[in-house]
């Protein structure tokens, strides 16, 4: 089969802020205790208590932000209890995933791991049963330079600079009856988050806030006019569900048009409430979740239809660059995850990674309009008529040295003909790297860490006009260089 791809260098559609690439971790099953953290005493290699083997594989993927410490975990987390001498610090039991929480991994963990890995942290508070007054605690002991109970704590806790944290959640689905302290509606969450807010950023008025969204358009419209002036960002939460191989492949379509409508939504109550600051949207928990991932340890064995899956949102946020400028990938390690760590200490990455692995270092600054001609199909469970085949994205280096093109073929079994038309960018060099397995359904494990690979390869010289063949089942990012 064959498809049209056009694109026009010489125009920008936006600019992609990296932090699309962001990811997450909770206090849940494996992923802090036994997959972030195993401690000194651990015969797995370790440094300073955190996995190095796990260190590594989040540094390849050089995550731009990452959010912490939940999820359902954050709504009955009280900070304080994971700060001071771990051995002093109280043992609690975890009323959201019920289980027994050591308080091993705080805030000052949280913050050395960041930076061990390079990344910036996002904390999400408790707005479930914690108070405005313990949330703005949290800003202090993270960022204040005064001499004032919590930033001496912190100094006493063995940091003497403050750690500068930007990004703070308020709350986490406090839409949702299955969190402690849940909100009866938008009104409820608008007047909490209105005082949790206004606290927090009178410790810290250069902190950027996060409010909690939902695709309840009744529930967003009532949080951004009666709180959004406090407010930089809308999140949305969605996980996908369907077995079905193209059903999957044509989720990212619905959630395409779903943050587009929440945006919508979004503009429409900052006018009705005079907002003045715009509000992005942050879509800070997305993944597949199935059945099989039950609490309390979430885990899943995904494989290359999931890993185009999560290609195929990258790409979603390339065209919405306007829309949504964080997103964070649920989650990092053991917990519906990318990696994947056993306790007598081996490890692997799954697709899902290595879909991370091949956008991250292959993303542009300008996202450049990119159209796509192919053959489409319908998915009868999702209500999806015309879901293309071929999906496409394009993006340029900030010194319009590179230009990537990000395909994705959705096809079972139909490798595609690509006929790429550039104009405004003169190609003289190009490669390909592709995400490939030989099945739809080939997956890493623990036996067999390589079934699903990234392949590399050189393209002849290509000109503003080139023709390559996309195989059936893979994400491919090619590189068009001056």
């Amino acid at each position: 089969m064959s498809a049209v791809v056009t694109i026009d260098a010489g125009r920008t559609d936006g600019i992609l802020d990296p932090k699309i690439y962001g990811h997450f971790i909770e206090h849940l099953g494996r992923c802090i205790h036994g997959g972030i953290r195993v401690g000194k005493d651990s015969p797995i290699p370790n440094l300073n208590g955190f996995r190095r083997d796990v260190l590594e594989a989040v540094k390849q993927i050089e995550p731009p932000i990452v959010r912490w410490p939940g999820g359902n975990f954050a709504s009955g987390y009280h900070w304080e209890d994971g700060v001071g001498p771990r051995d002093q610090r109280p043992r609690r039991f975890d009323l959201a995933w019920q289980m027994e929480e050591p308080n091993t991994f705080g805030t000052d963990e949280f913050i050395e791991w960041c930076r061990l890995v390079g990344t910036k942290p996002y904390i999400c508070v408790n707005a479930g049963s914690g108070s405005a007054e313990e949330a703005a605690r949290w800003v202090e002991y993270c960022n204040s330079r005064g001499k004032t109970y919590h930033a001496e704590l912190r100094v006493r806790n063995g940091s003497f600079q403050p750690y500068g944290v930007k990004y703070w959640g308020v709350g986490n689905e406090l839409y949702g009856d299955w969190q402690i302290g849940h909100c009866w509606d938008g009104r409820e969450y608008a007047k909490r988050a209105y005082e949790f807010a206004k606290l927090m950023k009178r410790v810290d008025p250069s902190i950027k806030l996060v409010a909690v969204g939902s695709d309840n358009d009744d529930w967003n419209y009532d949080v951004v006019k009666h709180s959004g002036q406090w407010f930089d960002y809308l999140s949305i939460h969605f996980y996908a569900n369907q077995r079905s191989y193209l059903d999957l492949m044509a989720t990212p379509v619905l959630y395409e048009r779903i943050l587009k409508r929440v945006y919508d939504t979004v503009q429409k109550a900052r006018a009705d409430g005079k907002i003045a600051n715009p509000i992005k949207l942050a879509a800070d928990e997305w993944n597949v979740w199935y059945p099989e991932a039950q609490p309390p340890w979430l885990e899943q064995v995904t494989g290359l239809a999931e890993g185009l899956f999560t290609a195929l949102m990258f790409n979603v946020f390339h065209r919405l660059s306007n829309i949504i400028t964080l997103a964070c990938f649920a989650q990092l390690v053991n917990v519906l995850p990318l990696i994947h760590t056993r306790d007598e200490g081996s490890m692997y990455v799954n697709p899902q990674y290595l879909a991370y692995l091949l956008y991250v270092p292959r993303a542009g600054e300008r996202v450049i309009p990119c159209s796509v001609e192919t053959k489409t199909y319908e998915s009868k469970m999702l209500n999806l008529e015309n879901v293309p085949y071929v999906d496409a994205t394009a993006t340029m280096s900030k010194d319009g040295r590179i230009l990537y093109l990000h395909l994705v073929n959705r096809s079972p079994d139909e490798a595609f003909e690509c006929e790429t038309k550039v104009s405004g960018f003169t190609c003289s060099a190009s490669a390909a790297t592709l995400l490939w397995g030989e099945s739809m359904a080939s997956k890493n494990y623990f036996d067999k860490p390589n079934e699903v690979r990234l392949i590399k390869q050189d393209l002849e010289d290509t000109g503003s006009s080139f023709t390559f063949e996309l195989p059936a089942h893979t994400a491919c990012v090619i590189e068009l260089k001056t």
